[in-house]
Parts: structure tokens; C-alpha cells; sequence
């Protein structure tokens, strides 16, 4: 019992020290999580569609409560037509630019510019498939909100939603996959719509004073 009691003491330690990553720490987080995502301007014709995110986030806390992360992620997003079995798969390499304010313990605040490289767009069912990545547009960007608790051990739970600035679609898109499905989404602002809940794990790398 004395044997657990000072294990569990070491522990405790071990995870308050996680806890204090103060002013001036470096920080990396590998991070996984669930995207839901439509695009804007359609009404009713499209649904949401779930997709994956993967990658990681370096953080700079330049004081207790401030500070700036980057992330390089990978993220499925995209679209499904409603009343059909058709979606609009795209995946994009995004990279987050995050200022972080720690408002009360591990719960932070958080906003900044997401740029986005496309690097796969597909339209279609099972039996009817599109690579339609020539008539997305390969560079996306999104204004990013997110809200984030940090347990003492390190865990990372974050909720964050992004309004793209820009049309998903070029105007000049090849017309022969959309004969599939109502095209009147096309007519107004299509831009990607993300709600990404996300968890990881935030270790020290080093203190940077």
C-alpha cells in the first residue's frame, strides 16, 4: 500500500508539472479528430458530410495567458446532394495560425487564419465517380473560431468552426458531372462550412526564454 501511495504521489508530481506549461514554453500536440462540413449558399439541397482530421499543432506561450500556435493537418471535407446517394469529396492540407488566450485554467480561447491546399476532389456514388479536382479551386481559406479545455495530464479537447472566404468551385467548372444533380448551389457563394471536435495530446519540448 505504501508502495501505491508514493507511486500515486509521483504521479500527481508528474502531472502538475505537465499542467505549468507557463511563459515561454514550446509545445507540440498530435491531435486527432471528426469533421461535419457542408458549403454555404445552397438552402436545402445539400446535406452535411462527416470526414476525418489528422495531424499536429506547435504552440508558443509567449505569457500564462497568451499564445500562438501552428498547425499542419490533413481534413476531409465536403458535401452530400439531398435525397441522393451523390457526395462531393474533397480533402485539403490545412495549415492553422491560432492566437490562444488561456481565459480560466486549461480553458483557452482561440482565433486566426487557416489556409488550405486541396489535394483530392471527387463527385459521385459507388457506381458513378468523378475526379472533378481540375473544377475545385486549390487554395482555400477560412477564419477559424475555436473553444479548448487542457487537462493536467495533457489531454486536448477542441471544438472549432471555420467560414471559408472563398468559392469552392472554379466559374468555369466542366459541366458533365453536374447533369447528375440540381445545380442551383452553383449560382450562389459555395464556400466550405467545417465543425471540427478534435483531441490530443500537448507535451513540452523545451522552455524558449
Amino acid at each position: 500500500m505504501k508502495k501505491l501511495l508514493t507511486f500515486a504521489a509521483m504521479m500527481l508530481i508528474t502531472l502538475s508539472a505537465h499542467a505549468q506549461l507557463d511563459e515561454g514554453t514550446l509545445s507540440v500536440m498530435p491531435k486527432v479528430g471528426a469533421n461535419l462540413s457542408d458549403i454555404s449558399g445552397a438552402g436545402k439541397i445539400l446535406d452535411n458530410k462527416w470526414g476525418i482530421a489528422a495531424g499536429a499543432e506547435v504552440e508558443y506561450k509567449f505569457e500564462d495567458w497568451f499564445g500562438v500556435s501552428a498547425g499542419l493537418m490533413y481534413e476531409q471535407q465536403g458535401v452530400e446532394v439531398s435525397n441522393t446517394n451523390y457526395k462531393l469529396k474533397t480533402e485539403y492540407v490545412i495549415v492553422p495560425i491560432m492566437a490562444k488566450f488561456y481565459v480560466w485554467q486549461g480553458l483557452a480561447l482561440s482565433t486566426g487564419i487557416q489556409p488550405g491546399f486541396l489535394t483530392k476532389a471527387k463527385f459521385g456514388n459507388s457506381d458513378d465517380n468523378f475526379d472533378i479536382k481540375n473544377d475545385i479551386r486549390k487554395f482555400d481559406f477560412a477564419i477559424p473560431i475555436a473553444i479548448s479545455y487542457e487537462f493536467p495530464f495533457g489531454l486536448n479537447l477542441e471544438l472549432k468552426y471555420y467560414d471559408g472566404v472563398v468559392d469552392v468551385v472554379k466559374d468555369n467548372f466542366n459541366t458533365a458531372w453536374t447533369g447528375r444533380w440540381s445545380r442551383k448551389w452553383y449560382e450562389d457563394k459555395n464556400k466550405n462550412r467545417t465543425l471540427q471536435l478534435s483531441i490530443g495530446y500537448k507535451f513540452s519540448v523545451g522552455v524558449l526564454k
